[in-house]
């Protein structure tokens, strides 16, 4: 991690320098790392309509590791012969981030994580007494027993074990930490605090991760997977953050289940600019965002941080001359920083200087006279229609304007 100040103009950066206040940062306990633990491959194939073939899953890994992401939830082999061939590339294909595999509390689920070779297991067992009543028909103490039991048997066959607490949020916190402890003191690595109806706000959040973590032997990993039914996946991420979670379970394009997840891409651009980790290439995240899209159907919406189509294009002829002048007066962030491309947005509310700038881009050169001509025939032409005009459009009206004006 590194210090910055939030407001950088050298890098085209310029956040709130807030964020990096003295007193801000003193109330938060940022780890010095943060892990990213993507599950595009498992969980975003639980959106509806989603299947990804093994070499999908490959072509999506691979863009995954060049991004710099640490680990991958690569899918769950006891699903299909699919996932298991999937698995077992990905495994072999000797991609720097680490692999998992994802099972029930199911001995035979091991089992096929155990036959697929991977680094890890991401265990998954909801504790709460909705799940234990309605879908486990077990106990506390039968769960504590089966929990323990599964622990021992993957940790004997050399798995690193994320234990994945389903219905983490909606469970009772003392039998939740129990459950954590137990599981810890069986062998278990890292525990993941799952939001998975998206139903906790920030500040709980931080008040959960807390009471685990003071529940933990010190140093303990806390992982959180943050479903985005309130709006709060990446609000719920960033607060366990800030109370020392080091580990953020994510999806690429918000993919999931309902609402979808923390989408990976907003997670690594918040990282970058707002809390100062610079280890992710950012470069590659519009790329990796548009692969997904493309291999999962799920069309990316305009405004969409990170990689949506609007996100740095300028329409209002007040902001469009500001950033011609510099860009930091109305991006937060350059284009580039993500992969993107800054665009004007040529129609009624364009102003000359847009124009102007428009048409260098283009590689036309007119009169002030003509250009003043070409601005309100946009401005017309814009309004008479009801949308802006593509470069296309925009060069043919120009065309057109200077046959009828001559090149003045």
């Amino acid at each position: 991690m590194v210090k910055v100040s939030g407001l950088d103009l050298e890098s085209k950066v310029a956040v709130s320098p807030l964020n990096f206040h003295p007193e801000v940062r003193a109330s938060m306990k940022l780890p010095s790392e943060v892990i990213i633990h993507d599950t595009t491959l498992r969980e975003g194939e639980q959106t509806p309509g989603v299947v990804f073939r093994p070499e999908d899953k490959l072509e999506i890994a691979r863009m995954l590791d060049k991004v710099g992401i640490q680990q991958i939830e690569a899918g769950f082999p006891a699903a299909s012969q699919g996932e298991r061939e999937a698995l077992r590339r990905l495994v072999k294909e000797g991609l720097n981030a680490k692999i998992f595999g994802f099972a029930r509390a199911v001995k035979s689920d091991i089992d096929e994580v155990i036959k697929c070779d991977t680094f890890g297991l991401v265990l998954s067992f909801p504790p709460s007494d909705m799940h234990l009543k309605y879908k486990l028909r077990m106990t506390r103490e039968q769960y504590l027993e089966r929990a323990v039991e599964l622990v021992e048997y993957a940790k004997a066959h050399g798995l690193y074990i994320t234990y994945s607490a389903e219905d983490s949020t909606r469970t009772d916190l003392e039998f939740l930490k129990k459950v954590f402890r137990s599981v810890i003191d069986a062998g278990c690595d890292r525990a993941r605090i799952v939001d998975t109806l998206g139903c906790i706000h920030p500040t709980a959040m931080r008040f959960l991760v807390r009471q685990v973590k003071e529940a933990l032997p010190p140093g303990t990993p806390i992982e959180v997977h943050c479903h985005n039914d309130h709006g709060l996946g990446l609000a719920n991420s960033l607060a366990a953050l800030e109370e020392g979670a080091s580990v953020i379970s994510s999806v690429v394009n918000g993919l999931g289940e309902r609402a979808g997840v923390t989408p990976t891409e907003e997670v690594i651009l918040a990282l970058h600019n707002l809390y100062g980790y610079t280890t992710f290439r950012t470069e590659h995240l519009y790329e990796l965002c548009k692969l997904v899209e493309r291999v999962s159907n799920i069309k990316i919406h305009p405004a969409k941080p990170v990689s949506g189509s609007n996100i740095f294009a300028h329409v209002s002829g007040v902001h469009q001359h500001a950033v011609i002048v510099n860009p930091v007066t109305y991006e937060p962030y350059p284009p580039e920083l993500v992969g993107q491309r800054r665009r004007l947005v040529i129609g009624k509310l364009s102003g000359r200087h847009a124009i102007k700038a428009k048409l260098e881009e283009l590689g036309v050169k007119v009169s002030d006279e003509l250009l003043t001509k070409i601005t309100e025939a946009v401005k017309a032409a814009s309004e008479e229609r009801k949308s802006a005009l593509s470069d296309e459009e925009f060069l043919r009206l120009v065309d057109l304007v200077v046959k009828e004006h001559g090149n003045q």
